[in-house]
Parts: C-alpha cells; structure tokens; sequence
C-alpha cells in the first residue's frame, strides 16, 4: 500500500520542486532583444551597395513649397470652414459633398509627383526603361481610353490599373498642363512579352515635337498599336512617358512606316533612345497600366499582325508515378488506371466524349443551370457515380468539357 501511495504522491511532488514547469511561455526562435523585426528585414533585403547602384536623376527636381506658405494656407481654410455654418449643417445630416476634382487638383499640386514616382519604383519600371536612372514625373498625365462602341465611357489611365485589350482598340485621349511655346514628345511603349528578345521592348506610340499639349498637332512618327499581351503571359506594363524638349528634334531616325504592323520595326529601345537624344529631352511626365490577354486578340493577330497566336505555356516536368501494381488497395480504378495512360491518348478519348456531346459546326449547348439536381442511377457502382458527378461539374480530366 505505501508503494502505490508513493508512485502516486512522487509526481506531484517533483512539480512542486520545479514550479512552471508545465505553464511556462516557449519562445520560439531568437529572444526579442536579438531577433530582427519585420521592418529591420525587409529593410536588409532591400539594400543596395550605394557604390554599385549608384542612381542619376535624369529629371527635374520636384518644386519645393515652402512649409510656411502651406500652413497658412491650411488654417486660412480652416478658419473659413469654421465659419461656414451651411457647411456644418451639411456634415452633421451626412449630406455635405466635397468637389473631387478640386481635391485632385491640390493633389498634383503638392504629392502626385512623389507618389507616382514611389509606385514606378515599385513596378521596377526605372530599371527597366532606364537602367541605372530616375526621373520625377513633375507633370501628372490626364490618359484616357474611349470604348469602340460607346463613346461616353472611358476607361483611364492612373497607376497601374488593368486595362483589357479589347478596351484600349483606339489611341487615348491625352492631356496634360503646358504652355505652347514648350515642346513634348510623348511615347508608349511596353518592356514586357517580346517575342524574340528577352530585353527587348515594342514601341506603341511615338509623337513629337508636340506644341504646348495639342497632342494631336504633334508630328506622328509611329501610328499607335493597342496592346497585345500572348496568351499565358501574365500581365505586361504599358508606360507613358512624357518628354519635354529644349528645341525642335529631327526625329527622322525614329520615324517608322504608316501603318507600321511589323513587330521588327516596333522593336524599340528607351534607354537608347534617351541616351541618343539627353542633350535636347528631359522625361517630365509618366504614367502606366496593365493589361492581360482576352478573346479579341485572337482576331488581332491573324487579321493585323498576320501571324500565328504565340501561346506561352510552362513545360512542366514528367509526373513521376511509382510502379504500377496488380490490385490497388482503396483507389478508384478509373482514376488509378488515367495516371499511367499516355496524355495524347487520354486526350483522344476526352475529345470522343466530347464530339458526343456537341456538333463541331454547331451552337454549342446551353449547360444545365443546377447540374446535379439530376438523379444518378443508383445501381451504378461507387466509382462511376463520382465519375458522372465529376462530368456534370466539369472537375478533373472533364474540365474542358
């Protein structure tokens, strides 16, 4: 008896003689005091050798405002605000209504340049434009698409938004703050999904020697190309850039034929460019979107560009199965059997199934709306009942269906 009484009693008492043991906090990794925080991370994975990325400001500098004039403009308004008792009465009942065009108007005034160069940093357009250079956008960019069939919907352009091709079919509307005795070049032109090089860039757009902002007063040297991203590729950047010149340009080196639909031609080079013409341009101005493959581009291609549609797809590596056997245990074998077929003949007897279903030169069906609201039979085994769920919801192998 004081043989069990001690097996029973020694327990608790060596969790007497070591207090927490059991509820202690365990810290996983280093203590806070060694270990980096997040921000001290991803600040080392940023740093850049200032003697090996050495960045040149090509641009202007952005204009500096002075504090004192932007605080007494500041309280000047709110002592005005605090005046007006209308304007009270309008937020206290929710109804008041702020005039956004004034807001964005304030905006290019004092932060856009610098927020429109933070998010091109972002997007690496610098170093892939121009190298180991930078530039201020001090002119925001007023960008805008019309659509082919209704002409009072734009579509516009800010910071990397997404822009379909089929949305972007004409050239934009174009309109930014200058005087007319200043001379522009503006281009458009996408570092991203070239054909034949991989640091290759197509150029969509080039005009010149543009008086004040009558862009279309400009001297045309390359007819505007929509965008056209390749199936499978992902989304390519489309970048405006706005150049101010200090005189009248001979673009004749620049000037490509009317309507230029070779892609050859349109194989362009921006940091070539600039370094052929820094002595009489200087990038002022800068804006950018997305855009991704959709269906008009298939007609784009074979119609305009008279070339077969690229396809860019991943080669994926073989599937590496382990060696077939006899009776596999707890595995569907319709599934089983699939793995180890060749694709191409899995293939032909998805595309048979298929040519059942629906006629090559025909409308194709209209699909049930609640597919499995259809009963299944239930003499059928397991297997082929998940087989025809499967197809009904066009999971698996019946995904293209």
């Amino acid at each position: 008896m004081s043989s069990v009484c001690g097996r029973l009693i020694k327990p608790s008492l060596h969790f007497i003689e070591q207090p927490g043991l059991r509820y202690r906090k365990v810290i996983r990794g280093k203590s806070p005091g060694i270990a980096k925080t997040l921000e001290e991370r991803l600040a080392a994975l940023k740093y850049e050798d200032p003697t090996l990325h050495y960045r040149v400001n090509i641009g202007y500098q952005i204009p500096v405002i002075a504090r004192k004039d932007v605080m007494t403009s500041r309280q000047k308004t709110i002592n005005e605000i605090k005046k007006n008792h209308e304007m009270e009465l309008a937020a206290k009942h929710c109804a008041l209504k702020v005039d956004l065009h004034k807001v964005h108007e304030d905006w290019k005034l004092t932060s856009a340049s610098q927020q429109i160069y933070e998010t091109a940093k972002y997007y690496n357009i610098y170093e892939d434009l121009f190298d180991e250079s930078y530039f201020y956008p001090i002119i925001p960019l007023n960008i805008a698409f019309r659509y082919p069939n209704e002409e009072d919907v734009v579509t516009p352009v800010y910071r990397g938004n997404l822009i379909k091709p089929a949305e972007a079919t004409k050239e934009p509307e174009v309109s930014y703050s200058a005087t007319s005795d200043d001379l522009y070049t503006l281009m458009l032109v996408t570092p991203d999904c070239h054909f034949t090089q991989d640091n290759g860039e197509y150029l969509h757009w080039l005009i010149g020697n543009i008086p004040g902002n009558q862009v279309k007063s400009g001297e045309l040297l390359c007819d505007y190309m929509q965008p056209f991203p390749p199936k499978g590729s992902g989304y390519c950047r489309y970048i405006f850039v706005l150049y101010k010149q200090d005189m009248k340009v001979d673009f004749s080196k620049y000037r490509r034929e009317l309507p230029c639909t070779n892609l050859t031609a349109r194989t362009f080079s921006t940091y070539e460019f600039y370094r052929d013409l820094q002595d009489y341009i200087t990038p002022v101005g800068l804006s950018f979107f997305e855009s991704n493959w959709d269906h008009s581009l298939t007609p784009f291609f074979h119609n305009v560009l008279e070339m077969a549609e690229p396809v860019a797809e991943y080669d994926f590596p073989p599937v590496e199965h382990p060696a077939q056997k006899w009776f596999p245990h707890r595995k569907p074998f319709n599934l089983y059997l699939d793995q180890y077929k060749d694709p191409k003949q899995l293939q032909k007897e998805l595309l048979i199934e298929k040519l059942k279903e629906r006629h090559p030169f025909q409308p194709t069906p209209i699909p049930p709306k609640f597919p499995l609201a259809y009963n299944i039979e239930r003499e059928l085994p397991s297997w082929q009942k998940e087989d025809i769920r499967r197809r009904r919801m066009k999971e698996g192998k019946w995904k293209f269906m």
